[in-house]
């Protein structure tokens, strides 16, 4: 039977699986960062994805959407009004590239 390869992170899996350079991978782990903070702060504020929705002048369904992780086209902007209208604000650390 043939072994099962795990992956320490999404970024390792980005690169082996998926082919995606190092500036991909970083995009879609940062992504999933902030999303996963999203989410964590509106529940912590006992907000609804409803509430939230109409904080941003959208649907639920796009919440839903963005923290399931099945919208593919979020950008780093919007995200950043997200995050902004819950009032945190991310750590994005930028570092010399090898």
């Amino acid at each position: 039977m043939a072994k099962i390869k795990t992956f320490k992170s999404v970024s390792e899996f980005s690169k082996d699986v998926l082919g995606l350079d190092d500036y991909d991978a970083w995009l879609i782990t940062t992504k999933n960062k902030i999303i996963a903070s999203s989410v964590k702060s509106r529940k912590q504020q006992s907000l609804s994805q409803k509430d939230l929705a109409l904080k941003l002048e959208t649907t639920q369904s796009v919440i839903s959407r963005i923290e399931s992780g099945s919208c593919r086209q979020i950008t780093l902007d919007y995200l950043m009004k997200v995050v902004t209208v819950l009032g945190i604000s991310p750590k994005i650390t930028l570092k010399k590239a090898a």
